[in-house]
């Protein structure tokens, strides 16, 4: 292998699935924030493991059915961090599906829908007068069917995109299932476009002659020049790119659940994003469907790749979204809704819960439950998804080569109480450099996103930039979930 090493193809898949491999050039972390998400940082370890960080459940329930096209369910949605246009205060925006009683169920059951909140909480449905529902435009509905006649169709499994390379008429897309006829099956991955999220027009052929049930994650993924589109494919997770949006291949399997899984589970919804501020670091939050008649349920799991192809699970036996408890209103099937927002220190995602388990999302059910499909919010601190987890005893791991640009380090840590983080920085062959060993580090303690790394003669090493280095962390009853390289003032 030649050329630099960059968490963005063949080399970090092998520094993350083959951390005994030797990398031929140092991993370029240049001074973007680097994560423990998986073992890509891990070339020798002893008594430090990965350890998922669940998400804290704030139990807001930010959207419910009000409305009556709503009155059967509400369904997959996407949350985008985005100036609102009928509020124009508004920093948040949201596209949902939802279905109604009166047309369920037919190819006219579904209203796609749109939202507004100026601080992530509280929604507002705005009476946008584009489609009549029940003989009135006062709704929020943006269309229920769309199309020309012979792949006119309601929208599902939609997941809404920001393009940022796109021209002012496109910026918004959008990739659900979509219907034509002539085509056997009829039903493909079908695109849309937008100039506001508002208005869409459906593009005339399908994008991917495939059909995939759930919803469909898309993004333009500035490290591969492409869009990159996942779905659900034979009972588990594809992905397939493309240079246009148009022509996506046949998606091909990316993550499937397995024999460290419960058996005869298999996985729904991929709701993929890009970490936002972090070199390279995807996660997808997939929906872990356990089919046993005794349980039938989905609780939310997060696998993490440094490439969008290859996919780990940092704990797979842990649940990044558990169920709420026996009769709580998000005890029985959860699904993750696209998007991520970052507010201050926090990240916010958003996800769907109800009480029903799999096989009782029946009409029936549906309007009879008393506490239907809600929206909910989740926080997550900055990058805190999974750390380098060090017992109490102690533990240490030191990383590949890296060359690194700035002149300080900062580590993403939480020390517990008793607790220490010390850091020593080595050669290439692992010898100590002056000054910068174990011993002569402050030891790190307390909960901090940027602690600063001193050592006994300072701090700089920006003498070090650009030359090859390890890094060697003794990590005691802390979690350790990042490290940076900045650029300080003298």
């Amino acid at each position: 292998m030649k050329g630099t090493a960059r968490f963005c193809g063949s080399l970090a898949a092998m520094a993350a699935f083959c951390p005994g491999a030797v990398l031929a050039e140092p991993i370029e972390v240049g001074g973007e924030r680097q994560l423990f998400v998986d073992r890509a940082f891990f070339a020798e370890a002893e008594g430090v493991a990965l350890r998922l960080h669940p998400a804290w459940k704030t139990g807001e329930r930010v959207l419910q059915y009000d409305r009556p096209w709503e009155s059967a369910t509400l369904n997959w949605f996407t949350v985008l961090q985005d100036r609102g246009v009928v509020d124009p205060e508004a920093r948040y925006r949201m596209w949902y599906e939802c279905y109604d009683v009166p047309g369920w169920p037919t190819t006219d059951d579904t209203s796609f829908c749109y939202a507004e909140s100026r601080d992530g909480r509280r929604w507002t449905k705005p009476e946008l007068g584009r489609w009549e529902y029940q003989g009135s435009t006062r709704n929020n509905i943006l269309f229920r069917q769309i199309g020309a006649a012979e792949h006119r169709s309601r929208v599902h499994g939609c997941g809404v995109f920001i393009d940022p390379t796109a021209p002012p008429a496109a910026r918004y897309k959008a990739v659900s299932q979509g219907l034509w006829q002539g085509l056997t099956p009829p039903y493909r991955i079908a695109g849309m476009v937008s100039p506001d999220g508002l208005a869409w027009t459906r593009l005339p052929v399908p994008i991917c002659d495939l059909f995939a049930d759930s919803q469909y994650s898309g993004f333009w993924d500035p490290s591969l020049g492409s869009y990159v589109l996942y779905g659900r494919v034979a009972g588990n997770i594809g992905r397939a790119a493309s240079a246009d949006f148009a022509h996506f291949s046949p998606l091909e399997l990316v993550l499937a659940a397995d024999a460290q899984d419960p058996p005869n589970s298999n996985l729904y919804n991929a709701a993929v994003t890009r970490l936002p501020g972090v070199a390279n670091v995807y996660l997808q939050f997939p929906s872990l469907y356990r089919r046993d008649p005794a349980s039938d349920t989905l609780d939310i799991r997060l696998a993490v790749s440094r490439d969008g192809v290859h996919w780990t699970y940092p704990d797979q036996g842990q649940a990044f979204i558990p169920l709420g408890e026996a009769g709580a209103w998000d005890s029985g099937s959860l699904y993750m809704g696209q998007g991520l927002v970052t507010v201050g220190d926090e990240l916010w995602l958003y996800y769907s819960g109800s009480p029903l388990r799999h096989q009782e999302a029946e009409l029936e059910n549906l309007v009879a439950c008393a506490q239907p499909r809600a929206y909910s919010r989740v926080v997550v601190r900055r990058d805190r998804f999974v750390s380098a987890e060090g017992a109490p005893g102690g533990g240490w791991l030191v990383t590949p080569p890296l060359r690194f640009a700035g002149t300080r380090l900062r580590l993403n840590a939480d020390v517990r109480a008793g607790g220490a983080i010390r850091v020593a920085l080595l050669d290439e062959s692992r010898t100590v450099l002056p000054g910068r060993g174990l011993e002569d580090c402050v030891p790190i303690s307390g909960d901090h996103l940027e602690a600063p790394v001193h050592w006994q003669s300072g701090h700089d090493v920006g003498a070090l930039a650009g030359r090859p280095i390890r890094l060697r962390f003794e990590v005691r009853d802390a979690s350790l979930f990042g490290f940076q390289f900045v650029t300080a003032p003298p």
